[in-house]
């Protein structure tokens, strides 16, 4: 099976190839350049230097979010138009999940931040002593202050010692991380601070081998809270 996998949910673009569990192409870009700008052309060079057309692919899979709202809408109308262009399903996976998958086998408790802006994280909290990432608790968007009241009571209910974080909401608020965890706290090499499209496809294979694709047409960004716009309207700003 070959599963392309496509992800804009943050300041990262990623694409990747897999078949049958193996990585063929990853490529990774954290520069200043816009996803509009970079991301089909990612799409093209894993395709034609792996000699492969999208019409072989077998599914796509795509972050979902929480992340950049205008991140999120590129990667989807990608996925969409190049799923609805050669008929092929699609699996939708958490940005958050993504990112929790760069570790495994691991007892620490897992938590990836997303930098949220107006003083806030996206986060999550998993247990990775397995292969794939298990969530402890759901997804939220907080204050730093407030995840790490979460992170403490879940690290102690699930007698984790150690707590790993990571992901670009980490950088904004190292300080207070380090200041507050101590030794408790345990940060990956860069290589695994951000979201990568390979974890993404490990995912995604995983989600399409249990039957769980989605409907496209139905298929929408998870925000976790209100845009902006959204936000403005319900205070009748707009």
């Amino acid at each position: 099976m070959l599963i392309l996998a496509i992800d804009s949910a943050t300041p990262v673009a990623g694409v990747a190839l897999m078949n049958d569990g193996r990585l063929i192409k990853e490529e990774f870009s954290n520069y200043k350049k816009t996803h509009s700008e970079t991301l089909m052309l990612m799409v093209d060079r894993v395709l034609s230097e792996c000699e492969c057309t999208v019409n072989q692919v077998d599914v796509f899979a795509v972050t979902t979010g929480p992340g950049s709202f205008t991140g999120l809408r590129i990667g989807l109308a990608a996925v969409k138009g190049l799923s609805m262009a050669v008929g092929r399903p699609v699996v939708g996976v958490s940005t958050l999940d993504t990112l929790a998958h760069n570790i495994c086998a691991g007892e620490a408790l897992v938590c990836p931040l997303l930098d949220a802006r107006k003083q806030e994280v996206y986060c999550g909290f998993y247990d990775v002593a397995g292969k794939l990432p298990l969530p402890l608790l759901e997804p939220m968007a907080c204050s730093p202050e407030e995840f790490l009241e979460y992170a403490l009571k879940a690290a102690a209910k699930h007698a984790k010692n150690r707590i790993v974080l990571l992901g670009d909401g980490y950088y904004p608020y190292t300080e207070f991380f380090v200041e507050k965890l101590g030794k408790r706290l345990v940060v990956p090499p860069p290589h695994l601070m951000l979201p990568r499209a390979s974890a993404l496809a490990g995912l995604g294979a995983d989600k399409f081998a249990k039957g769980l694709v989605e409907d496209i047409i139905q298929l929408r960004p998870s925000y976790i809270r209100l845009s902006e716009a959204e936000s403005r309207l319900g205070r009748g700003e707009l």
